[in-house]
């Protein structure tokens, strides 16, 4: 293709913000990487609570129910998968929290969001960023 239009793809991501009752964050590390919301690609033909519900599980082994509410939504270029990101975020509320080590996350804990507000990360950045407008 000729022209700017394969720029414009980008790999669309589902994150959830979810609290603890002392309005801490679920954040989660997945290959080494830095922390991050929960949440990953959407896959074709799937919708957005399909999508969070196998990701969530993934990662936070979480399988209650939960509902969601569209948030907000970041674009980021990353160099490592030479592709851009877009995160459309979403507060998720779960009926029975009950969460885990999921097979592709590293690490898996509730934080106090600040810890994030001078990271260099961009992940982080965004972390702390939706975790205060949410």
């Amino acid at each position: 293709m000729s022209g700017k239009y394969p720029n414009t793809f980008y790999r669309v991501s589902v994150k959830a913000i979810i609290r603890d009752k002392d309005n801490n964050v679920l954040v989660v590390k997945e290959k080494g990487s830095h922390w991050s919301l929960p949440g990953g690609g959407m896959d074709h033909e799937e919708s957005v609570h399909e999508a969070l519900k196998r990701e969530l599980y993934e990662e936070t082994l979480i399988e209650s129910d939960f509902s969601e509410e569209l948030v907000d939504s970041a674009s980021m270029y990353v160099e490592s998968k030479e592709a851009w990101l877009l995160w459309l975020v979403f507060k998720v509320k779960v009926e029975n929290l009950v969460y885990g080590l999921g097979l592709d996350a590293d690490d898996v804990a509730f934080m106090d969001p600040s810890t994030f507000s001078y990271s260099k990360n961009r992940s982080e950045q965004l972390v702390y960023k939706f975790s205060q407008r949410h």
